[in-house]
């Protein structure tokens, strides 16, 4: 009978053991996706809206845009006058977001821009449909957003825009 009970003793405790190894390797990660979803979304929702006011509230003053695409900008200010911009040059534009992934106060992501160039800009409006895509890392501080790094080719956007990509004039080896 003590056998008995010191066996069903090892084995419960054997069990608790396994059961506490399993239950604090398996702790469920916090969904940081509640609290940035929102700000990512009224983000891209000011971008198709041109409610520039709206960015007050979810961007940091000091914000920073870091682009590949050479707009990269300064400042909210500055962030409202490139949005303002680019709603001229694309007044129908739409973003749409692929692919959201959210860690502790950063979000990356996929989208697709589509709209149709009938307003000025650099250069001037060709009446053309154009659709891309790019990548995103945005930084969150405080809840607003202070960074954001963006991605994207050009160069299927100026072709869809009618521009040809000529090479310099030189001999072909």
């Amino acid at each position: 009978m003590k056998q008995l009970i010191q066996t069903n003793l090892k084995a419960a405790s054997l069990f608790l053991i396994i059961a506490v190894v399993l239950t604090t390797g398996c702790q469920q990660q916090k969904d940081y996706s509640k609290e940035l979803k929102p700000l990512f979304d009224k983000y891209y929702e000011v971008w198709e809206t041109g409610n520039l006011d709206e960015l007050d509230a979810i961007v940091d003053p000091n914000f920073v845009r870091h682009s590949d695409a050479g707009t990269s900008v300064e400042g909210l200010e500055n962030l409202k006058k490139m949005i303002s911009g680019f709603r001229t040059a694309f007044p129908d534009l739409k973003v749409v977001s692929n692919e959201e992934i959210y860690s502790e106060n950063k979000f990356a992501g996929r989208w697709t821009f589509s709209g149709t160039n009938t307003g000025p800009g650099e250069m001037p409006p060709t009446g053309k449909a154009v659709t891309m895509w790019g990548i995103n890392i945005i930084h969150f501080k405080d809840g607003k957003i202070v960074e954001e790094w963006d991605s994207f080719d050009n160069v299927p956007l100026l072709e869809q825009l009618g521009y040809m990509i000529t090479p310099p004039a030189g001999e072909m080896k």
